[in-house]
């Protein structure tokens, strides 16, 4: 097992502290330095639009994990930016000190080459995770006939079934008052249309009014013409949401939000017609 303590204090390594926002590299930088985060939290970038530099959170990096490794290889420009999300304090080492290292401390440069093994499976299985789960979720959409309130039910307890939780709660918009929210689904109660009214308080969603039983919950908020028409709340009973997780569902919520607004798309053409008759 790597000694995560023993490099922290290693005079191989040197130490580097980050303010909130602060950058450790931008995107298409160079160096040959392997990083270690000693604490707290980083954000994983990619730019989106080169000229106004909006870029895209990929991944958060946390404590204890190494990144960057590829550079002890090779000196391409990096593909990602690092950037702080908290205070964060990180030891690095570049390709030439590492050489030396390994010389004076083999049995640890070993383990530090098992423990980037050990991460890069890791990675790799998160992300087949997510793919496949995604992909689970685009095939059911492909199937779709009729963009309506059963439609909606069917998919969800499929989004339940694929990413196990325990339970799921579908909210919607009241399109009038904004303060209030209609809980239209839950999976509690399979197939059966639901009408319970929720007050909400500076546009937040108290989660106490929905009477959740489930220790641990994620909301996930869905976007369409850049407005909030809807929220799932996904429960679990015995473990937070790791990471991975809550990006499998944020990539799902992005497919799903296609099919809500295909049913909304389709009522609003019904409702315009309705109209023109009277």
């Amino acid at each position: 097992m790597l000694d995560l303590n023993f490099l922290y204090k290693n005079k191989f390594f040197k130490k580097i502290t980050l303010k909130p926002g602060e950058l450790l590299f931008l995107e298409w930088e160079k160096n040959q330095n392997l990083y270690i985060i000693k604490y707290w939290e980083l954000y994983v970038e990619k730019f989106i639009n080169k000229k106004t530099k909006e870029t895209k959170i990929l991944a958060i990096l946390k404590q204890n994990e190494i990144f960057w490794e590829a550079a002890l290889n090779n000196n391409l420009p990096k593909q990602v930016s690092i950037r702080a999300k908290t205070k964060s304090e990180l030891i690095y080492i570049s390709a030439s000190e590492l050489e030396k290292f390994r010389k004076e401390f083999p049995d640890v440069y070993s383990n530090i080459l098992k423990y980037i093994i050990y991460l890069s499976n890791k990675r790799l299985n998160e992300a087949n995770k997510l793919i496949a789960s995604s992909y689970k979720i685009s095939l059911e959409i492909t199937k779709i006939e009729n963009f309506n309130n059963q439609t909606i039910f069917n998919l969800i307890e499929k989004i339940k079934e694929t990413i196990q939780v325990d339970k799921i709660i579908f909210l919607e918009r009241n399109p009038v008052l904004e303060n209030y929210l209609i809980l239209k689904y839950t999976t509690e109660q399979k197939w059966k249309m639901q009408d319970q009214i929720i007050n909400v308080v500076d546009n937040k969603l108290d989660l106490l009014s929905l009477k959740i039983k489930g220790k641990y919950n994620h909301i996930q908020n869905i976007n369409i013409w850049n407005k909030d028409y809807w929220i799932l709340v996904f429960i679990k009973d015995n473990e937070p949401f790791s990471d991975n997780e809550i990006k499998i569902i944020t990539s799902i919520s992005i497919s799903f939000a296609w099919v809500l607004k295909q049913k909304k798309l389709i009522e609003e053409q019904k409702n315009k017609e309705y109209l023109k008759e009277y």
